[in-house]
């Protein structure tokens, strides 16, 4: 079996198909909104049942990331991202029938959701194993393929919505999401995966079962006090994020402007995101100030809080929406183009991936009670802009936590041997066998 090896050859190739299927998964969240309109008008129910569906896709998208680590842990991100893209576009295509509210959270909530999330992390993961030297411009150029979707598709999506209407445009996102089957299959075996897997081969077989072998794994990880101020930042950041996701096309029609000009302020903050995402990832794949990654996430998650809080005081123009979402493209969630930068810093490329699936998952339980929540306290009389401020506070509690995260993590020393130009890297974590260490050097 041919392997393909780090920063080389096709690397490139799956790092081009995960960017697309990203682009996929961004086009859904970007219009995610838009869907919520397009079954608020379809079924005319409360905003906070609707909501639900909403947030359960977005939840399922990343609470499966548990099982979509261990199913690579299993099998492979090839095979989770196919049959992922398969789960995704049978949903889709059950909300087109003439069913109720209930059958759609099922389909488009659940089944698509758990089939999102396992195209979705599968294409965080197959970045990690072919990318090492490269890795956060790697990372940043596949996250910001999420972004160009969610720059690019809210408009076409209403755009779609309103020529074929509220029940045909989902047969047209179930199109979409079946191309990321396609994809899929340029995940070739990367040589970073076979050596992880090879590690641990002995451990799993003296396992009596795959769940045992992943619970201990994560059972591990939950022992890095970093670690849990991670995911605890990442739940509440992914709380605040998909409550503008969800909300705002309804709040921009609450305003006076239609769901088009609502679109449009998608796009801008698509655009934002996009180089956002790209720019982070540059950064920090040079950086020349040494800056620590919990440092830049403080910075980011502040700058999306204080645009939150102070929204009722400039957000009721066009323009003031608009300076919204350019603060919400730069620094809603451009952090995640540096997660898997961030996992191996913190945990070590043997937990890396069961460390991404319990990040996912924590992700979705702030995605899950955010916007539902906000749907709740609409239905009972309360404003969006008290609760994008509120929702802004909660990021500022998120920033504090990546500080304390910096804090608590494990210290490394970094030396660049200048005669041979090999980066020797000695990781001085409790989770980083002195195999990784010498496989840093070697492909280095």
């Amino acid at each position: 079996m041919i392997l393909s090896q780090p920063d080389k050859g096709w690397s490139w190739v799956a790092l081009f198909a995960a960017f697309f299927v990203m682009f996929v998964e961004g086009a859904f969240m970007g219009a995610l909104g838009i869907i919520h309109l397009a079954l608020l008008d379809r079924y005319a129910e409360s905003n906070m049942k609707t909501a639900m569906a909403g947030s359960l896709f977005v939840c399922m998208n990343t609470t499966g990331g548990i099982l979509c680590s261990a199913l690579v842990e299993r099998y492979s991100c090839r095979v989770v991202t196919v049959t992922g893209s398969l789960l995704f576009t049978v949903g889709l295509l059950i909300c087109a029938l003439p069913v109720s509210l209930d059958v759609v959270m099922f389909a488009y909530g659940i089944l698509a959701g758990i089939g999102s999330s396992l195209t979705n992390t599968a294409a965080f993961i197959v970045v990690g194993y072919n990318f090492k030297q490269r890795i956060n411009i790697a990372n940043g150029i596949s996250a910001s393929g999420m972004c160009f979707g969610s720059l690019v598709m809210p408009p076409v999506v209403e755009m779609l919505r309103a020529y074929y209407g509220n029940t045909m445009i989902f047969v047209i996102l179930g199109c979409m999401s079946l191309q990321q089957a396609v994809l899929g299959a340029l995940y070739f075996p990367a040589y970073l995966e076979h050596s992880r897997k090879k590690r641990t081969h002995n451990e799993k077989t003296k396992q009596s079962s795959l769940v045992k072998s992943v619970c201990l794994h994560w059972l591990r990880m939950l022992k890095n006090a970093s670690f849990i101020c991670i995911i605890g930042y990442l739940c509440l950041l992914q709380l605040g994020a998909f409550v503008n996701y969800l909300h705002f096309p309804k709040f921009v029609t609450t305003l006076g402007f239609t769901s088009m000009q609502a679109s449009y302020l998608l796009t801008v903050k698509g655009v934002f995101a996009f180089f956002a995402r790209l720019l982070l990832a540059a950064f920090v794949n040079s950086n020349s100030y040494n800056i620590d990654l919990t440092t830049l996430m403080f910075g980011t998650c502040t700058f999306m809080a204080l645009a939150s809080i102070l929204l009722p005081f400039y957000g009721t123009s066009f323009p003031g929406l608009v300076i919204f979402c350019i603060f919400g493209g730069l620094y809603g969630d451009s952090v995640i183009g540096i997660l898997n930068a961030l996992n191996i810093d913190i945990v070590g490329y043997d937990n890396f991936a069961s460390a991404t699936g319990i990040e996912f998952a924590v992700m979705g339980i702030g995605i899950f009670v955010g916007p539902t929540l906000v749907g709740l306290v609409i239905d009972l009389g309360g404003t969006y802009t008290f609760c994008f401020s509120v929702t802004g506070a909660i990021l500022l509690l998120a920033g504090f936590l990546s500080l304390i995260a910096g804090t608590l993590k494990s210290p490394h020393r970094k030396e660049l041997v200048q005669g041979d130009q090999v980066l020797d890297v000695f990781l001085e974590q409790n989770n980083s066998s002195e195999e990784d260490r010498n496989l840093y050097k070697t492909n280095l």
